[in-house]
Order: structure tokens, then C-alpha cells, then sequence
């Protein structure tokens, strides 16, 4: 089977079946954890739920959009996807360096949240937030560095 102008390998069919294995098992992963947060009655364990269950369906989207990928047919695009490609990524950019400018702000509110409350099970859950701030934040700008490194 040709995919990239190339014979896929073994090890290539068996990236795919593993992809296309995890895909279940996270969507899996969705259904069950949302049965579950519909019979929690603790706000804080439904959020933490909810959080995970937000993980798995990213997850989910993104090992489609890799197969996607691997699967993708035509590896010569045609003009108009060049220029198609070249406008969503200059798209992509301008709203993940938009996102990063919010969530500095956002790090900069919850990090005054956290001073101001006395609830050690809010703080928490703040600082939690924050935390998953930083690493999206970083993996943003990792993001941004090298997926634009080469300019058309």
C-alpha cells in the first residue's frame, strides 16, 4: 500500500491499528467517565471528572487528525492548498499567540484568586488550574517556535 509516495511498512500498519486502538479506548474512556459525573454530587469531583474527560476527547481529536495524516493520499498539493495551508497557518498563529497574550492574563487572575481565598479545596482546584496554564502555555510556545521555523 503507497501512502506519502512511499510503501508502508509493517511497523506503519501497526502504528495505525495502535492509533485507531487508542481512539476507542479514549472515547471509551468519554462515554464512562460522563455516566459517572452525571451521579457525582461534589462539585469539585464532577470538575476533576469533567477534566479528564475533556483529556481523553483531545486526545481523541488529535490521534484522528494524525491518522488523518498518515492516511493523506496526494503528497504533492496543488496551488490553491498551498496557498490554502500558508493563510490557516498564518490563522493558526495570530490565535495561538492570542492565546497565550489571554493566558497570561488569566495566570495573572488566578494567581490573585488564590492569594484572596481561604478555602484550601478552592485554592486547590486553583492551583491546579495554574498548573495546567503553565503547560499549555509552554507547549504553545514550543508550538509556535518550531512549527513555524520554515517559512514558505
Amino acid at each position: 500500500m503507497l501512502k506519502h509516495g512511499f510503501e508502508i511498512n509493517m511497523s506503519q500498519e501497526s502504528l495505525v491499528q495502535l492509533i485507531e486502538q487508542q481512539i476507542k479506548v479514549e472515547e471509551n474512556f468519554v462515554t464512562m467517565i460522563d455516566e459517572q459525573i452525571k451521579q457525582m454530587q461534589n462539585v469539585a469531583a464532577r470538575l476533576l471528572l469533567l477534566e479528564t474527560q475533556k483529556d481523553s476527547e483531545k486526545h481523541a481529536i488529535i490521534l484522528k487528525g494524525i491518522l488523518e495524516v498518515i492516511n493523506k493520499k496526494d503528497m504533492k498539493p496543488t496551488w490553491e492548498d498551498v496557498k490554502d495551508s500558508y493563510i490557516d497557518k498564518e490563522i493558526v498563529r495570530r490565535n495561538l499567540e492570542n492565546h497565550i497574550k489571554t493566558e497570561i492574563k488569566m495566570m495573572d487572575y488566578i494567581n490573585r484568586e488564590i492569594k484572596m481565598t481561604k478555602d484550601e479545596g478552592i485554592k486547590l482546584l486553583l492551583e491546579h488550574m495554574i498548573s495546567d496554564e503553565k503547560k499549555h502555555h509552554e507547549i504553545l510556545q514550543t508550538i509556535i517556535k518550531q512549527a513555524y521555523k520554515i517559512q514558505p
